[in-house]
């Protein structure tokens, strides 16, 4: 135990590979310019353009916080991790998600068989996601490293610090957990009752059809598809609705980074805590994937730019030299 000598708290020991600053930093940075890239992105770029760098943008997301979930999952086996780290890791993940995304969107066929392996990856990471926030929750006062320091570890609720060991404030937690498990549950079992007794050939039969789907329909959504709108009254209310969409999702991440930031301040850290260590150069080194997306993205645009102005000057001086012939001709 690490105890601090000018008063009766406890010192946290330190784990900056799982909330250093340059962890925080990483993420922070991802989670804000998501939603913000994804709203201007949208309008200089083309709709496939817009679905690659999101599902790019989506994909870097989701690993990393695949891999800080299997960091914590593994640590707490370990009995590594600290109550106060773990409730840092949960809080991440709230921002960041979790998941396997890939890249790119491959049509090639075979989509059922894609789906349901993807679908059953996903459910077991949920499901390792849920036990993990659960154990930790249940196990509060005795979790992890320093059970001796988790009285004195808070957690910050609208500003608020409240004991992480506090068994209402656990219950609530527990509560609300229990309750959305049970909603995600009821909602999947209807969509599979549904599926199976309301469509012929259950789930695979209506992949089936959907692969192949009316070919008017295929049409529709083709000529939909590329569709622009014209009236500027339509436009502006489309993109103001865009805009305050991104302003509510920036607003609620800001709000939790705020929220972790305060936690971090107002627990006992260890000085080794604010240390850079390799693992924070690593997921510095994450964001250059999204820069990369954006700068392949962007660049086009501008040599279009400069293409257009050189046409633009090229017609004009047709157009002027054509304007001379005649009267040198008249003359």
């Amino acid at each position: 135990m690490s105890a601090d000598t000018s008063d009766s708290f406890c010192t946290i020991e330190p784990n900056p590979d799982v909330t250093g600053t340059g962890i925080r930093v990483s993420i922070y940075a991802l989670c804000l310019a998501a939603g913000i890239l994804k709203t201007v992105i949208q309008h200089v770029t083309s709709a496939e353009n817009y679905a690659e760098f999101c599902q790019a943008l989506n994909s870097a997301l989701q690993l990393q916080g695949l891999a800080l979930l299997c960091t914590a999952i593994v640590q707490t086996f370990q009995a590594q991790l600290t109550l106060f780290h773990a409730l840092c890791v949960l809080h991440l993940l709230s921002l960041l998600g979790f998941g396997l995304v890939a890249q790119r969107k491959y049509h090639d066929g075979g989509g059922f068989n894609r789906w349901l392996v993807l679908a059953f990856l996903r459910v077991i990471i949920a499901g390792a996601f849920v036990a993990l926030t659960a154990y930790i929750w249940v196990t509060a006062p005795t979790f992890g490293a320093q059970p001796e320091c988790n009285a004195d570890t808070v957690y910050v609720v609208f500003g608020v610090s409240i004991p992480a060991t506090s068994p209402i404030f656990r219950y609530v937690i527990l509560g609300l957990m229990a309750s959305m498990a049970v909603g995600w549950v009821l909602s999947m079992v209807f969509t599979v009752f549904f599926a199976s007794c309301c469509c012929d050939g259950g789930a695979r039969g209506t992949a089936k059809r959907m692969r192949h789907a009316n070919p008017d329909v295929a049409v529709l959504k083709n000529v939909w598809a590329r569709v622009r709108i014209t009236d500027q009254r339509h436009r502006g209310s489309i993109v103001s609705g865009q805009v305050i969409q991104m302003l509510v999702h920036t607003g609620i991440n800001i709000y939790m980074i705020v929220t972790l930031e305060q936690i971090v301040e107002r627990n006992h850290l260890s000085e080794d805590e604010a240390k850079w260590t390799f693992g924070q150069v690593l997921a510095l080194f994450v964001l250059l994937g999204v820069v990369v997306e954006v700068v392949n993205i962007l660049l086009p645009k501008l040599d279009q730019v400069d293409s257009e102005s050189e046409n633009g000057d090229v017609e004009l001086v047709n157009r002027v030299e054509g304007v001379r012939q005649p009267r040198l001709l008249g003359v």
